[in-house]
């Protein structure tokens, strides 16, 4: 039986917005999609558009839960084989004053946006090694190259996210797998108010300019890597 070299790329939070985005352009390049959310139903559509165009495959993970993460991880591996690409993705944001911000909201948010990205790297990141080859790109944010009122929650979660990659980038550049982060400011998903997408819509970049990013990123020689890269809209922050 003929091998099957093309990636398979696990991507993280994959029911809408970048996510979402993502698939649809690595399902252009050719690779091999695997598709997680809290809920695997919650990608069925999204299956059933890209499947025009590629293998891919749907799978319920939590992010936050470790089990949820290595049952997934096995999952996508029997499956697809191996996973070759690691998107994460997964992410929650809650804007407010830090005296208006609850202790589980503040959890939440540390739970998924920085021991998510722990989990699921964790993950993956062992057969990569074994192999010697594999790639691991977080979407992070604009939160953590400038300051920004209402987020210190989250501005905290995703700087976590940066520190554990930058760390683990230096642990793991001579065996064969690259770390990569994205910082995208101001783009129109579903984390933004109706307020202020209708008052801000016009300045923000949409989910496939992120998107296409991630694509170069990935699609650089192997003898490089871009190792972060900030994303703004043209005319800047909000």
């Amino acid at each position: 039986m003929k091998t099957d070299n093309r990636d398979v790329v696990w991507i993280t939070g994959a029911r809408r917005g970048i996510g979402a985005a993502v698939a649809r352009e690595l399902a252009e390049a050719g690779k091999r999609l695997a598709l997680s959310a809290r809920r695997a139903e919650d990608v069925k559509e999204l299956q059933t558009e890209l499947r025009e165009h590629t293998d891919v495959g749907i799978f319920s993970c939590d992010v936050a839960d470790r089990a949820s993460v290595t049952d997934c991880a096995q999952a996508i591996a029997d499956e697809f084989g191996r996973i070759d690409v690691l998107i994460n993705n997964a992410g929650v944001g809650v804007f407010k004053p830090m005296l208006e911000l609850s202790p589980e909201e503040f959890d939440a948010m540390i739970d998924v946006n920085l021991r998510g990205v722990y989990n699921c790297t964790r993950a993956v990141l062992p057969d990569m090694i074994e192999r010697g080859r594999g790639d691991i790109l977080t979407i992070n944010s604009i939160a953590v190259q400038a300051s920004f009122a209402n987020c210190t929650a989250y501005g905290a979660s995703k700087a976590g996210a940066l520190a554990f990659n930058r760390s683990l980038r230096a642990e793991v550049r001579e065996q064969g797998v690259r770390i990569m982060d994205i910082f995208p400011g101001a783009t129109a998903t579903a984390i933004w108010s109706d307020d202020m997408l209708e008052e801000f819509g016009e300045r923000m970049m949409e989910p496939r300019d992120v998107a296409q990013a991630v694509r170069e990123m990935l699609e650089t020689s192997r003898r490089a890597v871009v190792e972060e890269l900030v994303l703004r809209p043209r005319r800047g922050d909000l």
